[in-house]
């Protein structure tokens, strides 16, 4: 079993900045690992959030998508 920084989550919202972000990590973490890559050797969390950023920016920015996202205040 590979050890994998992101722990496996079963339920997301992708309606959410937050869970389109992690769910984006998540793949990007599946694919270094296919490939070979050891956790926290290869690749940190700070890894995983830089390389999902531009994929989640990408869907956030489509009007169409309704992506939700918290405010200062947390609501």
């Amino acid at each position: 079993m590979k050890t994998r920084l992101i722990r496996n989550i079963s339920v997301t919202d992708r309606s959410t900045l937050e869970d389109l972000i992690l769910v984006m990590a998540m793949n990007i973490e599946e694919s270094l690992l296919e490939a070979g890559a050891i956790a926290g050797k290869d690749y940190t969390y700070k890894d995983l959030w830089t390389m999902a950023m531009p994929f989640a920016l990408e869907i956030f920015k489509d009007k169409e998508s309704r992506i939700t996202f918290r405010t200062a205040s947390g609501a």
